[in-house]
């Protein structure tokens, strides 16, 4: 297991990226968000020089906010076009995966519909990334109405598409956590996984085992991928202060070394 954490798109991006290489983290997830984080501000060549120094290697994580799904085509294109920027960004930067978000197609587009919309996006976006050397990825939503059947239909559709299996997002509004359930569905196509706590109410990117009532069962949720021969890249993505990140990664190591 590679354990791997996030900047804070508010922050500056190389103070960043230098912090989580200096802390011993294996790469750093570029979430390319607003404000300090968008691709126009990515200084290509001092990120290169910083990861190289640091011997830290980088995933990519397009805006979780680009309107894929949007009812009028040309906002999806527009989308469409920013997510071909991250992927020619990432392999500018030395990445091998851009990570992208799942939502929800507007209510009065039919399953069918929407997965195939997807799909014509996957079609061009994962060809782009590869003609780069870059995997494409999708990421589950926090909103998990209907989402496991429609990204199984989106896999069977797509057959280059990978999954970024977020567990805090698997846990929202759910009766219990979904991730055994994706694992499998969708667990040949896993490339990545994001971890972070929550009470099942909201995406609150809590430290790990810091919820009683209603949080992640680590040790379950560590036994799963154990089971499914999981043992890559996992994505820290713990909000507040730092100090919760660097003690929920000494928790997921106990974790895994205990299982």
């Amino acid at each position: 297991m590679l354990i791997g954490a996030t900047n804070r798109p508010e922050s500056d991006t190389l103070q960043e990226m230098r912090w989580i290489g200096e802390q011993g983290f294996a790469y750093v997830d570029l979430q390319l968000e607003a404000p300090a984080a968008t691709p126009d501000r990515i200084d290509a060549a001092a990120v290169r020089s910083l990861l190289s120094g640091l011997n830290l290697a980088i995933i990519v994580r397009a805006a979780s906010d680009l309107p894929v799904a949007h009812a009028y085509g040309r906002v999806r294109r527009a989308a469409l076009d920013e997510l071909r920027r991250s992927a020619d960004l990432a392999a500018e930067l030395g990445g091998k995966l851009l990570v992208t978000r799942f939502q929800h197609w507007p209510d009065w587009m039919g399953d069918d519909a929407g997965v195939e919309l997807y799909g014509q996006l996957y079609d061009i976006l994962c060809p782009h990334g590869s003609a780069a050397g870059v995997v494409v990825a999708i990421e589950n939503h926090p909103h998990n109405t209907h989402q496991l059947k429609r990204l199984r239909r989106l896999f069977q559709r797509s057959p280059a598409l990978r999954l970024a299996l977020n567990v805090g997002h698997a846990n929202i509004q759910v009766p219990k956590n979904q991730t055994r359930e994706f694992l499998f569905d969708m667990g040949d196509r896993l490339i990545n996984v994001y971890v972070s706590d929550n009470d099942g109410a909201s995406n609150d990117h809590l430290p790990l085992g810091a919820v009683g009532h209603g949080g992640v069962d680590w040790q379950r949720e560590v036994s799963n991928f154990r089971a499914f021969g999981y043992d890559r890249t996992v994505t820290l993505e713990v909000n507040g202060d730092r100090r919760w990140l660097l003690a929920s990664r000494v928790y997921l190591q106990e974790l895994w070394a205990k299982d």
